[in-house]
């Protein structure tokens, strides 16, 4: 198998041909790359290729450049200028030999003959420690490339953030401007609707005023009790309208408008003062077509009750209540008069009253019961989705 081991290389300078043969078995090992110069200059050219050297061993005395004298020009490089050097000598070095070996970068100096434990344990520990160095910097080479590969991948998020930004921006300001269209808008519609109904109402009086007038010349009694009766489904309807123009236009308070339609129909019909009415209803509100049907059967009954039920008595009770009554709301009218025939078909009657009671109550899908004696009691059981507890 192919040997993949790096190699690291050393750097032996000497000019005695034998002394570099010896040095060179006593540090062989296959993960050493160990290349031999005879002279300062073959150092100098040796280091200009690219291996990148772990130690060198330079030898002092040499002919042409000296070991100091080449040091000087190798630490010059800024490639070369940390690559740790151990001078050898056959001789012991003066002070001043020693020291400026030492200002040149030495890291050790060895007396020749060399004892190979001593080469091999020098080598060793510089060599570990340029493994170690190599590791480091490719860590960190990984370490920078990673974070610049971070840093890109910051600034691309950052700037797609910044894109959506903006288009969010750009989205909340145009649905601020749809929205403030359309406030305005429905503003508008609530405006014109509310005009609607005030023009609706208006029309109404209008026509209730034109009944009045007209009965006045009226003699027949019946037919005057005629022109009041379609007066007071007149007002009713028109009641509604007013309520709706002074109040929400999706739907209306239920008790203001009952209490307002029978206080008309008391001074329609000019009641005696001992006889009372009460409004009983829970705080709901109806939609329009709810009210308007309510409205015209409290009309009809509370109107039968004024004109039958209390015929020569100067009191009396009439009751109008709509309370909830399970999954849907239950209309009430009684009173504690005369009562009505026990025989009577609401449905099948000549009343025109009655009539329009149970047309109504059809329309609105409600369930229709009469009770009497004492007095008369209609309830109307039905399911309403515009009616809105509040």
């Amino acid at each position: 198998m192919e040997d993949k081991r790096i190699q690291t290389s050393i750097l032996i300078v000497d000019d005695n041909p034998e002394n570099l043969r010896v040095m060179e078995f006593m540090l062989e090992n296959p993960e050493l790359n160990i290349i031999k110069a005879s002279s300062g200059e073959e150092a100098l050219k040796a280091l200009m290729m690219p291996d990148d050297f772990a130690l060198i061993f330079m030898d002092v005395r040499m002919p042409g450049l000296d070991g100091f004298e080449a040091a000087a020009l190798i630490r010059q490089r800024e490639k070369c200028a940390q690559i740790p050097i151990i001078f050898l000598t056959a001789y012991g070095e003066s002070e001043t030999g020693v020291f400026r070996g030492y200002s040149l970068g030495a890291v050790d100096f060895i007396v020749k003959p060399i004892a190979p434990e001593v080469l091999k344990s020098k080598v060793s520990v510089f060599v570990d420690l340029h493994k170690k160095n190599k590791r480091l910097t490719l860590q960190e080479e990984l370490l920078r490339q990673s974070h610049e590969r971070l840093e890109a991948r910051v600034q691309e998020r950052t700037a797609q953030l910044n894109r959506v930004n903006r288009d969010l921006t750009t989205e909340v300001a145009e649905r601020t401007r749809a929205e403030t269209a359309l406030k305005e808008s429905l503003k508008e519609k609530e405006i014109l609707l509310k005009e609607i109904h005030h023009r609706v109402k208006n029309n109404l009086q209008i026509i209730s005023s034109i009944l009045s007038l007209q009965g006045n010349y009226v003699k027949d009694p019946d037919t005057l009790q005629l022109f009041q009766e379609s007066q007071s489904r007149i007002k009713a309807i028109a009641l509604v309208h007013e309520q709706l123009y002074q109040a929400d236009l999706a739907s209306m308070h239920l008790g203001d408008y009952l209490e307002n339609l029978v206080a008309n129909l008391f001074r329609t019909y000019a009641v005696q003062p001992g006889i009372k009415y009460e409004i009983d209803t829970e705080d709901v509100h109806i939609g329009l077509d709810t009210a308007i049907h309510c409205g015209l059967m409290i009309t009809e009954l509370v109107t039968n009750s004024l004109k039958y039920g209390f015929i020569d008595r100067l009191d009396g009770n009439i009751y109008v209540a709509l309370r909830t009554s399970g999954d849907g709301y239950r209309l009430t009218v009684s009173d504690d008069g005369v009562g009505i025939a026990p025989d009577i078909d609401v449905r099948n009657t000549n009343s025109l009253g009655l009539q329009l009671v149970s047309t109504l109550a059809d329309q609105m899908g409600a369930e229709m019961k009469l009770e009497g004696s004492p007095g008369t009691n209609f309830s109307f059981f039905f399911e309403e989705a515009s009616v809105v507890r509040r």
